[in-house]
């Protein structure tokens, strides 16, 4: 996707354009996107815009430019090679920034780019890149973070389990308590949502009311050989 705000107030709306060249229109103030032309804009003839998209006006431009230089004259190959890197580090100064925009949005690396997009989409640092360039970078991305993304998912389990152990252990629940009278008394507490299973919470709720019954059936077993 590509964007264009020719303006830079709270009223101002990007026009943005999708893979397969369709408009809709964005407000960055309050992150509202709607595909209608909205109030504000109507009565203004904004048909230039939409029938001038920026990521075709730039190729042609390019093309152009690229048609009429003139032919070098040998002996300039500092400045060739200053233009040529000039140019790298445009194309990789963008690409650098997006990966750790993905970072702070949330990008998982078990998704897919079509999934994710929403979160990207209208981040500067993506609106920077060509079509071609996120979904290179969205790739790199997923290779280079699946491990680790793994890692931090075992890791916040492991620890909503330990919190959902530790729930249950503060509970006031019996060896008679169901895990229906459970989850009425304990569900807004932040330990019970952060296990978002409801399977394994079920499963943990009824080990544990195992472990009390052992444990009441033990203690009277001592009670009796007291006497």
């Amino acid at each position: 996707m590509l964007g264009l705000c020719p303006e830079n107030d709270r009223n101002t709306r990007c026009v943005v354009w999708t893979g397969d060249d369709r408009v809709f229109f964005f407000n960055p103030t309050i992150h509202l996107s709607v595909w209608e032309k909205p109030g504000e804009l109507i009565g203004r003839d904004i048909s230039h815009i939409i029938e001038d998209p920026p990521h075709k006006r730039k190729k042609t431009s390019v093309d152009r430019s690229s048609s009429c230089q003139p032919p070098r004259l040998h002996g300039n190959d500092e400045d060739d090679e200053h233009e040529h890197n000039s140019k790298r580090n445009r194309i990789e100064e963008p690409m650098s920034l997006v990966p750790q925009m993905m970072l702070e949005r949330g990008v998982s690396a078990f998704s897919t780019w079509e999934k994710e997009l929403h979160k990207m989409v209208f981040d500067p640092r993506y609106l920077l890149l060509t079509s071609d360039q996120r979904k290179q970078v969205f790739d790199q991305f997923v290779k280079s973070r699946v491990k680790d993304e793994y890692k931090e998912n075992k890791s916040k389990l492991q620890k909503a389990r330990e919190e959902f152990k530790q729930l249950l252990e503060e509970a006031k629940i019996t060896n008679r308590s169901t895990f229906k009278e459970f989850c009425a008394h304990y569900r807004s507490d932040q330990r019970f949502n952060a296990l978002n299973r409801k399977k394994e919470q079920e499963v943990l709720f009824n080990h544990y009311i195992t472990s009390l019954k052992k444990r009441d059936k033990e203690n009277r077993a001592r009670l009796r050989k007291m006497r």
